[in-house]
């Protein structure tokens, strides 16, 4: 294969807020935030061609079963990390199509 011509550095930062939360302080629901900072750099030269910030949110709601609150985090990872991918590869492809090799 053609040796590689850029590099893409990411950031990634993750948060969970609580949306309902009872009178006791118990959170009912929950929404788990990842922000994702990218950078395509060109290899040769080290010159930054693309870079921006992505955002995605996914809701979870919490129960009594310790199993299902995990479970569910782990779904709402997964879901926001998804829309993050998605994004990203949207935006690269987008801009490697028109860049000159």
């Amino acid at each position: 294969p053609a040796p590689p011509l850029y590099t893409l550095e990411i950031t990634i930062r993750e948060g969970i807020n609580s949306t309902l939360v009872r009178s006791s302080g118990e959170a009912l629901s929950q929404v788990y935030s990842i922000d994702a900072g990218y950078r395509l750099i060109s290899i040769k030269d080290k010159k930054i061609l693309l870079q921006g910030v992505s955002h995605a949110r996914a809701a979870f709601e919490r129960n009594q079963s310790v199993y299902a609150n995990v479970r569910a985090r782990e779904d709402a990872e997964n879901r926001a990390a998804r829309t993050i991918a998605e994004e990203v590869k949207l935006r690269l492809t987008a801009f490697l199509s028109r860049a000159p090799v």
